[in-house]
């Protein structure tokens, strides 16, 4: 069995867009902090390096001139003077230490000491004049900065996504507002009637406006094949309504004469054939004059009264099988022929679905609505058909199978109902068909 046409979109843009507004800002926010953390921790280690080597060109100043062992007196002096900053240093005349601490070794450049022990030592050494100057510092709050960064980078990640959370759903609905506008001119659109002004008019965005013009042609051709389709269905209507009205009386007449009982079962059946042909091509017309949009409401119309005027038109064993309930007025506005036809239509249906069985119509007025019901013990009409069935000329396989017809009833009877404004629906019933149209409250 195919899918449900009427099943809800697993998604909408509108989660879509908030998903990856959310998604961007996790990844900026995770992009930066990160970016963020290596340059804090570059431009940090670069303030320690030049601190480090500014000692170290000190000292070379100082000590330019003097003999070796005058260069490592002022060395030794050095050391002591930075001993407060937790700077060591080093004075170095070739591979030979002049003074200063001991334990550090010659190096050019600043590097991290892979000594074991020394974690978080960092050295520069300086070269000038045949001298070498290496000075080390430890910076164990380096590698805790590390910890800090990650830590906030995480924590900016996770506000972040918080944030996102709550803007990014507003945000799509803001940045989907275009097509959600153009989503509900749609819905506006009635059968046959001309475009309204919203489609018409030039949509701010391109995308947006490209998509409307598409829309609007389809549109355009659609009610053109309708309006084609429409007027062949009347014309073939109207011109069988003639021949059939006069076959239809000829056999009437020839029947009332006297004729062998063969001759006159067959008068009898051409005679049932020729009425329902009759009663198809008025349903015909009524389809096909519907098809052009909503009609003018053009009097109040009492639904009890005009039930009892179908019934009367039955045949004695089939109203007698419908009982009519009525709560209140039941008074809409409307044009009286075309509800006759839904009542007689609704009506029947129910009668020829549900066998021998009895049908009942119940008319009542609620806060704001008046509602027409019409409930039968029949076979029910299934959740995948309750739609469907609506639908010009369309016969669920059951039918079909059990019962003759053109599938027009129904049709018309949802084509009269959006005429009035009104709503026509299958209910769930526990047992047979459960037909609702819902009328407005005339005020």
């Amino acid at each position: 069995m195919g899918e449900d046409r009427n099943t809800a979109p697993r998604d909408t843009l509108v989660r879509r867009l908030s998903h990856t507004v959310l998604g961007v800002a996790l990844v900026s926010s995770a992009l930066t902090a990160g970016a963020t953390g290596f340059l804090s921790e570059h431009m940090l280690l670069m303030a320690e390096d030049h601190q480090l080597r500014s000692a170290a060109l000190h000292l070379l100043d100082e000590a330019a001139g003097l003999d070796e062992a005058q260069a490592g007196e002022v060395a030794n002096h050095e050391l002591t003077e930075l001993a407060g900053s937790a700077i060591g240093i080093t004075l170095f005349a070739g591979e030979r230490r002049l003074g200063g601490a001991p334990g550090i070794d010659a190096l050019s450049g600043c590097e991290w000491s892979r000594a074991p022990g020394q974690a978080g030592l960092r050295r520069c050494g300086v070269a000038a004049g045949g001298r070498l100057v290496v000075t080390e510092q430890h910076l164990a709050f380096v590698p805790l900065m590390r910890s800090w960064l990650a830590g906030a980078a995480l924590l900016a990640a996770v506000g972040a996504a918080l944030l996102s959370l709550a803007m990014s759903r507003r945000m799509a609905r803001w940045a989907a507002r275009p097509l959600t506008e153009l989503s509900e001119s749609l819905s506006r659109l009635q059968p046959g009637m001309p475009v309204p002004a919203p489609l018409d008019t030039p949509a701010r965005y391109a995308e947006v406006d490209a998509l409307r013009v598409a829309l609007v042609e389809l549109l355009g051709r659609s009610q053109e094949a309708l309006e084609q389709s429409r007027r062949f269905s009347a014309n073939a209507a109207h011109e069988l309504r003639t021949p059939l009205a006069a076959l239809r009386i000829e056999l009437e007449l020839q029947a009332e004469n006297p004729h062998p009982p063969d001759t006159a079962a067959s008068l009898a059946r051409l005679l049932r054939t020729v009425i329902s042909l009759g009663t198809l091509v008025e349903r015909l017309l009524v389809l096909a004059d519907g098809a052009r949009g909503t009609l003018e409401w053009v009097e109040p119309v009492r639904l009890p009264e005009l039930t009892e005027e179908v019934l009367l038109g039955l045949a004695k064993e089939a109203a007698s099988r419908v009982r009519v309930e009525t709560e209140g007025a039941g008074q809409v506005r409307g044009d009286a022929h075309l509800l006759r036809q839904l009542v007689e239509n609704a009506v029947d249906n129910a009668l020829k679905f549900s066998g021998k069985g009895p049908v009942l119509v119940r008319i009542r007025d609620t806060g704001e609505t008046t509602l027409l019901e019409f409930q039968d013990e029949g076979p029910g009409v299934s959740r995948e058909d309750s739609a469907r069935v609506f639908e010009p000329f369309y016969r669920s396989p059951r039918a079909r199978a059990r019962h003759p017809g053109h599938g027009i009833g129904l049709s018309l009877v949802a084509l009269i109902a959006r005429a009035h404004h009104a709503r026509a629906e299958f209910l769930e019933a526990e047992r047979g068909a459960h037909l609702r149209v819902t009328f407005a409250r005339e005020p």
